[in-house]
């Protein structure tokens, strides 16, 4: 489709959403895309910001004038496998006449390999339309914001940014994280061959963890990288573990040297599976806030929110993509965004088989995160 049929057709989306959504008493005349950005929500949602409606509303003083009202929008769309279309599920009103602004949101921003012990002072966060510039503790605050789906972009020198989607609401302060990757090879940023997972979070559950398993030398079992094997198997390592609150936690394949002995190193082949577990604390995956960021070293990056699951509270296991490397070195990722309740807590040995097969789509095995305790 070229250029003119896309936007022909995000037009028809638009107006459709709004028929659908507004009783605006008056047909739009302007809809304006020119501070309009789109981002991933997850594998099948799409977030598009910031539309501008331009609405021409009579004047009942001066007949036959009008005066131009604009209200702001965003609207989620939803990936239908049948069509192939992105198909218009929600819209909500961010700014205008009517607005209900009654959200605030504070972003802290970590360096991803050291969490807690280095926030990000003078990082540039984007949410919305609004941007703030963090402060000695890493945190930007924000006001008078729409409850809904945002996109928050952040940037801060010597790192790579990041984009992320979270979920506000009007109930509390809303608390999202954000952990940048160091943007040289020499003060930990990816280099050829490496790729890494970075989880971050709400206030609750207070305690998410990562784990990651992958293929061994001898193919007879699957190493696992967890808080209490973090360098399990030598191919992967934690380089950090949070247990309380927002994270970030992150696991580097193959490890950085500064958490590896060998430092980076040749990507086995096989299958690498990373899940997220909640250990401990309130709340449960589905109201997180979670998103999990995998990053490659060429620099794509694919980002994963929980998907919609009857949650139990603690105990769930989210499996959220696979990774494979070939023999060649090339590297495909497939979404698993599968959920598995009740998995029970106490303690795991490094050394068994903690996951059966090898076949793309599948979640970790529920032995994986059975008897773990801290």
């Amino acid at each position: 489709m070229n250029t003119f049929g896309i936007a022909r057709w995000a037009r028809g989306a638009i107006v459709a959403a709004a028929s659908a959504t507004l009783v605006l008493g008056v047909q739009a005349q302007v809809i304006d895309f020119s501070g309009t950005r789109g981002a991933g929500v997850n594998q099948t949602d799409v977030l598009l910001e910031n539309l501008r409606l331009l609405v021409p509303v009579a004047n009942p003083q001066q007949p036959g004038t009008t005066t131009t009202v604009e209200s702001n929008y965003n609207i989620l769309f939803r990936f239908d496998p049948a069509t192939l279309h992105l198909v218009p599920v929600g819209l909500q009103q961010t700014g205008g006449s009517g607005a209900v602004q009654c959200a605030t949101a504070q972003v802290t921003v970590f360096d991803a390999l050291r969490g807690a012990n280095l926030p990000l002072a003078n990082a540039s966060v984007t949410l919305g339309t609004r941007s703030a510039t963090t402060n000695a503790q890493g945190v930007a605050s924000f006001a008078g914001l729409a409850q809904g789906f945002f996109t928050v972009t952040t940037t801060a020198p010597n790192y790579s940014p990041a984009n992320q989607t979270v979920l506000l609401n009007c109930a509390a302060p809303n608390q999202v994280a954000v952990a940048l990757s160091p943007a040289s090879g020499s003060t930990g940023g990816l280099v050829a061959g490496q790729f890494r997972t970075i989880l971050t979070w709400g206030e609750n559950p207070r305690d998410l963890d990562s784990h990651l398993t992958g293929p061994s030398a001898s193919g007879a079992a699957r190493w696992h990288v967890y808080f209490a094997g973090k360098n399990a198997g030598d191919m992967c390592a934690l380089d950090v573990d949070d247990i309380s609150s927002y994270g970030p936690e992150t696991v580097t394949c193959p490890p950085t040297a500064s958490t590896g002995s060998a430092g980076p190193g040749a990507l086995r082949p096989g299958v690498y599976r990373y899940s997220v577990h909640h250990y401990a604390g309130s709340g449960n995956l589905g109201t997180s806030n979670a998103n999990v960021r995998l990053e490659l070293s060429n620099g794509q990056a694919y980002t994963f929110t929980p998907p919609a699951a009857p949650y139990t509270g603690s105990n769930n296991v989210w499996t959220v993509y696979e990774l494979t490397v070939l023999a060649d070195g090339s590297v495909g990722v497939a979404p698993v965004n599968s959920v598995m309740a009740n998995v029970s807590s106490g303690s795991v040995a490094r050394e068994l088989p903690i996951a059966e097969g090898t076949g793309l789509g599948q979640a970790e095995s529920p032995s994986t995160f059975r008897n773990l305790a801290k």
